[in-house]
């Protein structure tokens, strides 16, 4: 995999929804590429963050599909970066 496939499919490795080719591949390249690898730790803690407080949220009393709308935004947020950058 190169890096223009890693961002692809990234989020899915990070929340654990790769099947085992692409878990391996992913692996492979993130031992080889610091950059991929920073990207994935920093959406890995992104996303831990954000389910923290969805969590914290849904006891207030927010709605459940609340998190799913929030990071849908916060990924078409990041594309359209990726894509203007």
């Amino acid at each position: 995999m190169d890096c223009k496939a890693i961002q692809q499919a990234i989020y899915r490795f990070v929340y654990g929804e790769s099947d085992s080719t692409e878990l391996r591949q992913i692996k492979s390249h993130l031992d080889r590429c610091k950059e991929c690898r920073q990207e994935s730790d920093l959406i890995g803690d992104i996303l831990g963050k954000l389910q923290t407080h969805a969590k914290e949220e849904r006891a207030a009393g927010l709605p459940e599909g609340c998190r799913d709308r929030i990071l849908g935004k916060i990924y078409a947020s990041i594309d359209q970066e990726r894509k203007a950058g």
